[in-house]
């Protein structure tokens, strides 16, 4: 297994990721304040609901790449939802800046779907999307 980063705990339950690529991208973490932590970086769970966004992001543009249609610009706000055990929910606010037929809309809406990120997370844990088209 050839590993892609590596992630140390740190005083107040922080933590920081080094990702092994070229720029050795740091990324780090905190537990909400409520919980004890510091509170001043995202949580995990906020890191969750980004890469599910990012994921979803990524397989609409290339979605729009092989069918010749614009997807620069659309963006997803993302918030994870606790549950009684953790992450309950993920929510996305997606924002279609660009007016798009309706084709255009059932693919990304498509793409969006086979996020193979989100796709690989419980089942029980609901993927909540709302949709905001340009007109």
């Amino acid at each position: 297994m050839d590993y892609t980063s590596a992630t140390t705990l740190e005083t107040g339950m922080r933590c920081h990721t080094e990702f092994y690529n070229a720029t050795r991208t740091r990324v780090v973490t905190d537990v909400d304040a409520a919980m004890g932590g510091l509170g001043e970086q995202p949580s995990p769970g906020d890191l969750l609901a980004a890469t599910v966004a990012s994921c979803m992001l990524s397989m609409v543009a290339y979605t729009g790449k092989r069918k010749g249609f614009e997807t620069v610009g659309i963006c997803i706000q993302a918030a994870c939802g606790e549950g009684t055990q953790g992450v309950g929910s993920l929510h996305f606010d997606i924002t279609v800046p660009m007016p798009t037929q309706p084709q255009q809309r059932r693919l990304m809406e498509a793409a969006v779907a086979s996020c193979p990120v989100g796709n690989s997370l419980h089942p029980d844990i609901p993927k909540v999307l709302h949709w905001h088209w340009a007109q």
